[in-house]
């Protein structure tokens, strides 16, 4: 490449058909600007090779390039999913027992085991190890062998996890009118300790960050109209201000928090439903990511059995 004032700088290139996570670890370090090209490259090897100083391009239009002299950056975003899929190999990380394992991780702090791993969610611990597997293959979490997992990297497990899962998708999602409001909705749910709830999106997001007001109340529960008479909701075709969801997964009721008498969601269910939900939620997700970021490991819980607390 050469800049308008005949600087001229090489790059190396380094084309393959595909590299996985694990592979980026086995790069050499480069000496000059470097570019690995390739049919397509996973969000998470992406990071990877950017952390690493690596450029990367590949077919779908994914291009990252940063050089100094002469000054050149470039970074555009193609597919996020893979085009061309192969067949998967091992075990597939969709599904709701997957992302109970993938949340868990998030949010309790290591070491812990497969055997205590599954217990904690309810799974065969076969199945478990397999996911954990995978997991590692990603570079997500850290395990020396086949001993305890003792790292887990909370924050690309979490956007992990909303490539196979989105808020309005996942669960069933139900729209209704609350007559006076989102506000005094939440504040009669609040009231109505026979009706198991938690609340998500830009609600409870909004007790812990501020990105814009919020609009639309969002409530887990597991039975809508049980809530919805209690609180005297009406249904509503187009729009409305509050959405009740029955969970993907019973998890969604665990490491919940407390304020003002409210019980909310734990903080990465909060930051994940907000990163895939419609409209200006994913904005008050990357808020909530950061807030994560500056807080951990405080929302974190010290093991399996334990619950987090709050700053």
């Amino acid at each position: 490449m050469t800049s308008p004032d005949s600087e001229t700088r090489s790059i190396d290139v380094i084309p393959c058909d595909g590299l996985r996570p694990r592979d980026v670890v086995g790069l050499p370090d480069p000496t000059r600007p470097t570019v690995v090209a390739a049919t397509w490259l996973s969000p998470r090897t992406r990071e990877l090779l950017a952390a690493r100083q690596i450029g990367y391009v590949d077919l779908s239009g994914n291009v990252y390039l940063s050089i100094d002299r002469p000054g050149l950056a470039i970074r555009a975003q193609g597919a996020q999913r893979n085009p061309s899929p192969e067949p998967v190999q091992g075990p597939n990380l969709r599904g709701p027992r997957a992302w109970a394992l993938q949340r868990t991780l998030a949010e309790v702090l290591p070491p812990y085991g497969v055997t205590e791993l599954a217990a904690a969610i309810k799974a065969d611990a076969g199945y478990v190890s397999r996911l954990v597997g995978a997991l590692s293959d990603e570079l997500l979490i850290g395990r020396v062998g086949r001993g305890p997992i003792d790292k887990v990297d909370w924050e690309p497990l979490l956007r992990q996890m909303t490539s196979t899962y989105s808020l309005l998708n996942s669960n069933a999602t139900t729209g209704w009118i609350a007559s006076a409001g989102p506000e005094q909705f939440l504040k009669d749910v609040a009231t109505q300790s026979e009706a198991g709830f938690a609340i998500t999106g830009s609600f409870a997001a909004a007790e812990l960050t501020s990105v814009a007001p919020p609009e639309i109340a969002v409530v887990f529960v597991e039975d809508p109209e049980l809530l919805a008479s209690l609180t005297n909701l009406r249904p509503a075709r187009n729009g409305g201000n509050v959405v009740t969801a029955r969970p993907y997964d019973d998890l969604v009721f665990d490491r919940t928090w407390t304020r003002n008498g409210m019980t909310f969601a734990s903080p990465a269910q909060v930051a994940v439903d907000c990163l895939t939900g419609p409209g200006r939620l994913p904005a008050q997700g990357e808020a909530m990511v950061e807030w994560l970021r500056t807080n951990a490991p405080t929302w974190q819980a010290d093991s399996l059995t334990e619950q987090p607390g709050l700053p």
